[in-house]
């Protein structure tokens, strides 16, 4: 990554490409790669760096003690991964980070981030901004997974992306188990809420 891929990241917006060229030559940093498959980390790996994703995408996915997932986000480059968790008291992944599509990240000291912050305001309002979209969002998924039935997320769902190119996919987003999508989606044609046309999910409601 170069001072000015790392300008289009919502993270440094209004720093000079100067500020960028400083950071990346004198923060302690390494690029590393990843293949289709491979995990950038593990739920409960430590972090204590800056990632950086600066090509690819990514699945983050929570799994419980009986081996039972669901996917939280897809994220795509450039993006910052975990930011909430980098100065958390308890600061470890919460979640697997999977490669969906090859990968290249930068991970940068976070002792030098957090000085360059403070040289730098415009990024620590950028970043406090970060950690409460992240905090949003997460209180939005928590508000889909506790409170609404499983029918009425997946029209959420469908509502967003149109489509249902895999099922096993679609449950792990939703948190369930792939028979009860079925079931559930079943449903929703019946009572006449959803239609579908191979793939293409059309909403009558």
């Amino acid at each position: 990554m170069n001072a000015i891929q790392l300008l289009q990241l919502p993270l440094f917006q209004g720093i000079s490409e100067a500020a960028a060229r400083q950071l990346l030559a004198e923060a302690p940093n390494s690029v590393r790669r990843y293949k289709e498959g491979n995990f950038i980390a593990r739920q409960g790996d430590p972090c204590r760096s800056l990632y950086i994703l600066c090509t690819g995408n990514v699945r983050a996915q929570m799994e419980n003690a009986e081996g039972k997932q669901v996917t939280i986000d897809r994220i795509s480059a450039p993006e910052v991964l975990a930011p909430a968790f980098i100065f958390a008291s308890e600061n470890r992944f919460p979640v697997n980070i999977e490669v969906q599509e090859s990968c290249e990240v930068l991970v940068l000291d976070k002792n030098y981030f957090l000085e360059f912050m403070h040289s730098q305001p415009v990024i620590m309002k950028n970043f406090i901004g970060m950690i409460s979209d992240r905090s949003l969002f997460l209180s939005k998924k928590l508000n889909e997974f506790a409170l609404q039935s499983l029918k009425s997320r997946l029209l959420n769902y469908l509502k967003i992306n149109k489509r249902i190119d895999n099922q096993q996919e679609v449950a792990f987003i939703l948190g369930v188990a792939r028979p009860s999508l079925a079931r559930a989606l079943s449903e929703l044609i019946a009572e006449k809420k959803v239609s579908m046309n191979g793939k293409e999910a059309i909403i009558t409601e």
